[in-house]
C-alpha cells in the first residue's frame, strides 16, 4: 500500500478551515456559494435551441382527440426515472390521449423500431436517441411524431429533417447554448416539464425532483456543476416522497427508521437495487419497477413466497422485495460467473491483466462489468471479458474493460483504444466497453501484454489528505470528512491514512465472518471482505494494521470504511497510548 499527500495533511490543521480548502483542491471556486445552492441556479429551459418546438409538439398533440403517446424507457436508472418524469408530466396534464410506455428487454438503448406500435403519434425519448436519424426519418415518414430528451453527445451532425423539421425536437445538453453540459437525461425531461409548465400554466409536483436527484447522482454526472448540485440538494429533500426510493432508503440502513436521504444512498443503494432489476429481471418485473416510480402506493398481487392466493399489497412494497431478490441472484450470478472464469484461465502471479472470452456464452454477460469488477479487486490487474460478437458480416469479441489508476498508466482506455484491432472502446478511463476484430485478437491480445509489462500493479498509489496515527486522529477534522452529502462526483470524499492500528477490541460479522470491524475508543474502523484477516483472530494470531479509506457516519458513530490495508507485527495497545 503506497500513498502519498494530495497537498497538507489535514489532521493538523484547523477543523473550521478544512471543508473550504478540500473543496477549493476540488475546483470548487467558492466553496460558500456550492454549499448552499438555491433556484437561482438552475438554467432557464428555454435556453435549449429546441425546447420551445419540443413543448409545441406535445401541446398540439394534445389537443387532438384519441392520439397515442408512446414514451420510450431507456435500460438504466437516467432512463427510468426520465420517462418516468415525463409519464407523470403527462399524467399531470390528464390527457384525452392514449398513453403508454416502451421498456427494453435487453440493455437497449433508445429507438428501437420494431417495438413502436404503428398507430403511434407521438414518441417522447428521454435520455438517449440524439444521434438515430435513421431511425427518425423512418417514424416521421409514418407520420410520427418525436420528441428527443438527451444528454449524449450527437455523433450524426447533419440535423436537417427538411419537411420534417417542424414534427421532431432534439433537445440536448450537449447543444453549445446550453450552459450545463453535465445534466442527466433526467435532468433534461425536468428541464422540458418546466418548459411546459411555465408555458400552460401546470404545477411542477415537488417529487419530481427527487427523481432527477437519482438519475443525475446514479449517472454520475459531475457535482461541481451549480445546477447539477442545486438539483440533487432540492431533490434530497423529497425523495421522502418517492415510497418505492425511501423504502429501499430505509431497508438499506438497517434498524434506521428514518434516515436522512443522502447523494451515498443513491449511490450505494437505489441505483445497485433498480439495476439489479435492469439487468436480471423479468420483463413483468421491470414494468413492476418502472410502474413503482409513477404510482407507487396503488395495491397489486403479491408474488411473495407464502402469500395467500389474491394476496394485495402496495407497489412499492412488491417492488422492493424484488429489487432485494434480484440483487441476491446478482451476487449469487456473478460468483458463479468467477468460479467458471477461474477454472478455465491460468492466471500467473507475472500477468498484468486478465482476458478471457466466453465462447460457449456460460456467463451472464449483464454482469460483464460487476464480474470485471470483482476479479479486479481479487487480483489487483485489469480485467477484461468478452463474448463473440457479430456485426455488418465481421466476427468480433465485444465486452468489459475494468481497471485501475496506478503510477505510469493514467488512462487505461485510451491505451487499448490505439491498438491494432480495436473496434470499438467507449466510456471512462478505468471501465468501458470493449470491441476486439476476432482476427486481430492474437495480435491485440500480445500487443496489451507488452505495453503493461512494466506496470505494477501490486501497488495502489493513494492520493489522501489526512495522515496519521490511529489514536492521534484530530475527530473533527474526520467528521467533515465524513458528511455524506457534501462529496460526490467530480468532489471526491478524502482519503485518510491510519497507521499503527492494534487489532484487540473488534467484532467478527457476515454470514461466512468475512468482515472486521475494530472499536478505536471513539470510532469504529470497518474491514469488508477480508476472511484471511478473521481467519488468523480466529485463530489467536492477533496483528496490527496501516489501512487507507474513507470516513462515514453509521447511526451517529464515526466510522472509517477501509479501502485498503497493509499487515504489520501485533505491538499491544498500553495505557500511554490512550493518555497520548
Amino acid at each position: 500500500m503506497k500513498y502519498q499527500l494530495n497537498s497538507k495533511n489535514y489532521n493538523q490543521e484547523n477543523s473550521d478551515t478544512v471543508l473550504d480548502s478540500l473543496l477549493r483542491e476540488r475546483g470548487i471556486e467558492d466553496p460558500v456559494k456550492w454549499l448552499h445552492p438555491n433556484e437561482s441556479y438552475e438554467n432557464s429551459p428555454w435556453l435549449f435551441n429546441e425546447m420551445a418546438k419540443a413543448v409545441k409538439i406535445l401541446n398540439d398533440t394534445i389537443k387532438q382527440k384519441e392520439k397515442n403517446i408512446v414514451v420510450v424507457v431507456d435500460s438504466d436508472v437516467d432512463g427510468y426515472t426520465s420517462g418516468a418524469i415525463i409519464s407523470l408530466l403527462l399524467k399531470q396534464i390528464n390527457l384525452r390521449s392514449n398513453v403508454s410506455y416502451v421498456l427494453h428487454p435487453g440493455k437497449e438503448h433508445g429507438i428501437v423500431l420494431e417495438d413502436i406500435p404503428e398507430d403511434t403519434d407521438l414518441i417522447i425519448v428521454p435520455d438517449a436517441g440524439s444521434s438515430q436519424k435513421e431511425e427518425h426519418l423512418k417514424l416521421l415518414n409514418d407520420n410520427t411524431k418525436i420528441i428527443i430528451l438527451d444528454h449524449h453527445e450527437i455523433s450524426n451532425n447533419d440535423l436537417d429533417y427538411g419537411v420534417y423539421k417542424n414534427s421532431i425536437a432534439i433537445v440536448n445538453s450537449q447543444e453549445a447554448n446550453y450552459p450545463n453540459h453535465y445534466l442527466s437525461g433526467a435532468g433534461v425531461a425536468l428541464k422540458f416539464v418546466q418548459a411546459y409548465a411555465e408555458q400552460y400554466g401546470v404545477s411542477v409536483p415537488s417529487s419530481l425532483y427527487g427523481l432527477t436527484a437519482v438519475g443525475i447522482v446514479a449517472d454520475v454526472m459531475d457535482l461541481r456543476e451549480l445546477e447539477n448540485k442545486q438539483i440533487v440538494f432540492n431533490g434530497l429533500k423529497y425523495l421522502k416522497e418517492q415510497s418505492f426510493l425511501y423504502t429501499l432508503i430505509k431497508d438499506g440502513h438497517y434498524n434506521e427508521e428514518t434516515p436522512q436521504p443522502s447523494v451515498r444512498d443513491i449511490g450505494w443503494i437505489i441505483g445497485p437495487n433498480i439495476n439489479a432489476i435492469i439487468r436480471l429481471g423479468t420483463q413483468e418485473q421491470k414494468h413492476l419497477i418502472f410502474r413503482a416510480l409513477i404510482s407507487p402506493t396503488i395495491l397489486v398481487q403479491t408474488s411473495k413466497r407464502g402469500a395467500e392466493e389474491g394476496e394485495e399489497v402496495p407497489l412499492f412494497e412488491e417492488a422492493v422485495r424484488i429489487c432485494k431478490n434480484a440483487k441476491k441472484r446478482q451476487t449469487t450470478a456473478v460468483d458463479k460467473s468467477i468460479k467458471t472464469i477461474l477454472s478455465e484461465t491460468e492466471i500467473k502471479d507475472n500477468d498484468n491483466v486478465i482476458i478471457y472470452v466466453d465462447k460457449n456464452k456460460e456467463l451472464t454477460f449483464e454482469l460483464s462489468g460487476l464480474i470485471a469488477n470483482k476479479l479486479l479487486s481479487l487480483y489487483n490487474r485489469p480485467v477484461i471479458l468478452l463474448k463473440p460478437f457479430v456485426k455488418d458480416n465481421i466476427q468480433e469479441f465485444r465486452g468489459s474493460v475494468r481497471g485501475k489508476a496506478v503510477e505510469n498508466l493514467p488512462n487505461l482506455k485510451n491505451l487499448i483504444d490505439g491498438i491494432s484491432g480495436v473496434s470499438l472502446a467507449e466510456g471512462h478511463a478505468f471501465a468501458f466497453g470493449l470491441g476486439v476484430e476476432q482476427e486481430s485478437f492474437p495480435t491485440f491480445t500480445a500487443h496489451l501484454k507488452s505495453l503493461l509489462e512494466d506496470i505494477d500493479f501490486n501497488t495502489n498509489l493513494y492520493l489522501v489528505d489526512l495522515i496519521t496515527k490511529y489514536n492521534e486522529l484530530n475527530l473533527k477534522v474526520a467528521k467533515v470528512m465524513a458528511e455524506d452529502n457534501i462529496w460526490c462526483h467530480g468532489v471526491e470524499k478524502p482519503l485518510a491514512v491510519l497507521t499503527d492500528i492494534p487489532v484487540e477490541n473488534y467484532m467478527i460479522m457476515g454470514d461466512r465472518q468475512q468482515h472486521l470491524k475494530i472499536n478505536c475508543d471513539t470510532y469504529d474502523i470497518v474491514l469488508f471482505g477480508v476472511p484471511d484477516l478473521t481467519e488468523q483472530l480466529i485463530g489467536n494470531k492477533p496483528f496490527n494494521l496501516d489501512v487507507v479509506g474513507e470516513f462515514s457516519i453509521d447511526r451517529d458513530r464515526l466510522q472509517l470504511v477501509v479501502t485498503d490495508y497493509d499487515l504489520k507485527p501485533y505491538v499491544k495497545k498500553t495505557v500511554w497510548d490512550m493518555v497520548f
